[in-house]
């Protein structure tokens, strides 16, 4: 008996470019010949761009620029301790006054009806809008931008030759002119800036334990209307990100856990959680297991991202961006070091060509195998 031939199944699927086959993702070369000119392609794949990552010098410029801590350095600028001992609009003032004996103008009578001398508390004041007090035998006097020495001598200069040899002592009771704002999940509030120069962790340390898990935390610096971001976890381990705070400085606790994809030969589809530190590609493969020795193509690693890129008009524009990188050189290993995974990207490990082979022939002489047993039996 004529056995049937494989003729026309096998040109199907070769027309077909193998289509009916299970795959798990995108081949290696439909990926690489992703942005050439199709008309039938959408729109999007002509704006795709692919970066190898192992032909390319200036990559991290763009892919790790929102992870660069140096970044928050550069953007808070100032460092520098800030001047916070001086007077400001708002702040409440206690003035104390000392009249050397005999007092003139401050004094009391004891219980025997002898005058008494010593310590007189005025009413507590506050700085207004205009950076003005007003105070007794004194008037108005403008103390905004003053330190409490230049206060107490003004003062002492007002009263001299109605009171004798008055001291005066002036003390900041209440600092609402130099305050930072702490915004966390369970507690918000203000915390004042002293002449200690408060740091970046002592505002943290106000939020005590309304505080999210470290691990995931970002800590958030709004100066001058600029936003600058840095994992908590980098503040506690590297002093130098401890940076001196500013007045009106916004301190924001975010809770961000981050988390990447993983898809094609790689054991399993998942999502998988990492710190918001941030990882690099190499601990990423590391934590979805590796490669499947027996399906991956190491030459097509891919990771999958939305990259926000610099026009030359200085205005930035959101591209759809892949980066292949190839671990058959041994250079991709130090490159992998220095390329870190952001949130929701897609790390795709595209499978070898001999597997789509292997599942080629398999389609094309499973089917035969089993009319050969059928015609076989048949016959007996």
């Amino acid at each position: 008996m004529k056995l049937p031939s494989l003729l026309p199944i096998t040109l199907a699927m070769i027309l077909n470019g193998c289509s009916v086959l299970p795959h798990s993702g995108p081949s290696f070369s439909s990926i690489i010949n992703i942005n050439k000119n199709n008309s039938k392609q959408d729109e999007i794949y002509s704006k795709v761009n692919l970066v190898d990552l192992n032909n390319s010098n200036d990559f991290t410029k763009e892919a790790n620029s929102s992870k660069n801590p140096l970044r928050f350095i550069n953007e808070t600028t100032n460092n520098q301790i800030q001047k916070v001992d001086r007077i400001g609009k708002g702040d409440s003032l206690k003035i104390s006054i000392i009249e050397t004996p005999p007092a003139i103008l401050f004094t009391a009578t004891s219980d025997t009806g002898a005058p008494k001398t010593g310590l007189t508390d005025l009413p507590v004041v506050t700085v207004d809008s205009k950076g003005l007090i007003s105070l007794p035998f004194v008037g108005n006097l403008s103390v905004d931008d003053k330190t409490t020495e230049q206060v107490q001598n003004e003062i002492v200069e007002k009263l001299s030759g109605i009171a004798n040899r008055p001291q005066i002592i002036v003390t900041v009771l209440e600092k609402r002119s130099s305050t930072v704002t702490i915004i966390g999940d369970k507690f918000s509030g203000k915390m004042p800036l002293t002449a200690k120069g408060e740091q970046l962790l002592d505002a943290v340390a106000v939020l005590g334990n309304n505080m999210y898990d470290i691990k995931d935390t970002l800590v958030q610096l709004t100066r001058n209307k600029k936003n600058s971001q840095i994992p908590l976890s980098l503040v506690l381990s590297n002093p130098k990100f401890n940076i001196h705070l500013q007045q009106n400085d916004i301190i924001t606790l975010i809770n961000k856990p981050s988390s990447f994809i993983s898809m094609g030969a790689t054991g399993s589809t998942r999502e998988v959680r990492f710190e918001a530190i941030g990882i690099n590609l190499s601990q990423a493969l590391s934590r979805i297991g590796g490669l499947t020795d027996n399906k991956a193509n190491a030459k097509g690693v891919f990771v999958f991202r939305y990259q926000d890129k610099l026009l030359t008009n200085n205005k930035k524009e959101t591209i759809p961006t892949i980066y292949q990188i190839d671990l058959t050189n041994p250079n991709s290993f130090f490159i992998m070091k220095n390329f870190q995974v952001q949130n929701n990207d897609i790390v795709y490990v595209a499978t070898a060509p001999i597997v789509e082979l292997q599942k080629f022939l398999y389609a094309v002489f499973s089917p035969s195998v089993g009319m050969i047993n059928q015609v076989s039996q048949i016959a007996e």
